[in-house]
């Protein structure tokens, strides 16, 4: 599950896994306009156009900057810091957990999630004691990194200190055995 997936491509956390590995999966993105793309050029991903959160069917205030569709988020003030002013939206919402309820998958091998402070709000929508992913890498900003931390200590994860020192952006997490 890639939650934040944004471009099919560029900047993309799963295409080399579906297109070099054979991965198959669900890409989450409030941005729906990258739904086209997905359709043609990621035939194994089913794209959900929703914003990943801590409620289903609700509407949340998104800023989607112009220049810079990477930095989009539901803070204006994260996308003012990173250089890139939103422009506001509404965008419904769903939980990570309904996302996969109606795919029909019961198991996750892989999630990745980078939502520019979003992180906590999707976690507390996703039954991950249910779905149990073998790996999570998730974005990690400062203002909300110890939330993160304590999410998957709660839930029998450990950080993965292997990957700190090449990647000190992300945190990568594995059950607990």
């Amino acid at each position: 599950m890639d939650v934040g997936a944004n471009h099919y491509r560029d900047e993309n956390n799963t295409y080399r896994l579906e297109t070099e590995l054979g991965w198959s999966g669900v890409a989450i993105d409030a941005q729906p306009e990258f739904g086209p793309e997905y359709a043609a050029h990621r035939p194994r991903t089913r794209f959900v156009a929703l914003f990943a959160s801590d409620v289903a069917d609700s509407n949340v205030t998104f800023f989607v900057p112009l220049n810079n569709k990477q930095v989009a988020s539901s803070s204006g003030a994260f996308t003012v810091r990173e250089g890139a002013p939103g422009v506001p939206r509404q965008v419904p919402t769903t939980t990570l957990t309904k996302v996969l309820d109606d795919a029909k998958i019961s198991r996750v091998d892989f999630l990745s999630m980078d939502i520019e402070l979003a992180e906590p709000k999707a976690l507390a929508g996703f039954d991950i004691d249910r779905f149990r992913p073998g790996l999570v890498c998730i974005e990690g900003h400062p203002e909300v990194r110890q939330q993160i931390l304590n999410y998957f200590t709660a839930h029998r994860y450990t950080v993965v200190g292997k990957y700190l020192r090449i990647d000190p952006t992300n945190l990568y997490f594995t059950p607990l055995q």
